[in-house]
């Protein structure tokens, strides 16, 4: 028990560092506290981490890979590097989303409601990567902001049907999961490409740091239907 209190502690004083580190412009401090905020959460779930699970060592693989080469300043292509590592790792996500996936044909509103909610999110995502045309001069970076956003969107779309058809407590966690991680690219481009603001980064950072958290979360829980009483 005090063991993971222990590792609570060190989850929060990453956060704090990461804040810190980008208040006051440190790329040091900014850039390693993600990683040290990932190796508490690797220790306090140890004992509960799925074995001869690809999609999650794969992943967890792609997120430790992208936030080392993160610590390398001044190289321009590891951009591409770590954008395509996170891109990796959201395939993997996608892929286990899948896996628990149980088809459940549901009714015409259920299904007009999903058409409505992937087509406004594509509009906005639209929107977004217009924002970053005035922004980019280089046709190949943004044929890879292209490719990357395509797959948040395919993420958005594998979270909502499993969420429609699954209704599970690991259901829950991977739309948490997905809308935190779109939101936290989004407000990352946004703070670099088209609004510079040190609030947004800041947000961004740590709306990814609760992405990371209920990651895990989704890996280490069974998949068990919910009841409405036990979602609310």
């Amino acid at each position: 028990m005090r063991q993971k209190y222990l590792f609570a502690l060190l989850v929060i004083i990453a956060m704090l560092a990461n804040v810190i580190g980008i208040f006051n412009d440190n790329f040091w401090l900014s850039s390693s506290s993600e990683l040290f905020f990932i190796v508490p959460l690797i220790l306090y779930y140890f004992k509960e981490l799925p074995l001869n699970n690809l999609n999650f060592y794969t992943f967890l693989v792609c997120i430790i890979s992208a936030n080392t080469l993160g610590l390398i300043n001044g190289v321009w292509f590891l951009n591409y590097i770590i954008l395509g590592l996170w891109l990796a790792a959201y395939i993997f996500l996608v892929r286990e989303a899948i896996r628990h996936t149980e088809y459940e044909r549901g009714s015409k509103l259920m299904t007009l409601y999903f058409v409505i909610v992937v087509a406004v999110y594509t509009y906005l995502l639209s929107l977004h990567i217009l924002e970053l045309e005035r922004s980019l001069n280089d046709g190949l970076e943004l044929s890879f902001y292209l490719v990357y956003y395509l797959n948040i969107l395919i993420l958005a779309i594998t979270a909502l049907i499993y969420y429609l058809n699954s209704f599970s407590r690991k259901s829950v966690f991977f739309m948490c999961l997905a809308i935190s991680f779109i939101f936290s690219d989004v407000l990352r481009d946004m703070e670099v490409f088209y609004f510079p603001d040190l609030s947004v980064e800041i947000v961004g950072s740590l709306i990814r740091f609760a992405g990371l958290k209920l990651a895990f979360l989704f890996f280490v829980t069974r998949e068990k239907k919910l009841r409405l009483l036990h979602l609310v």
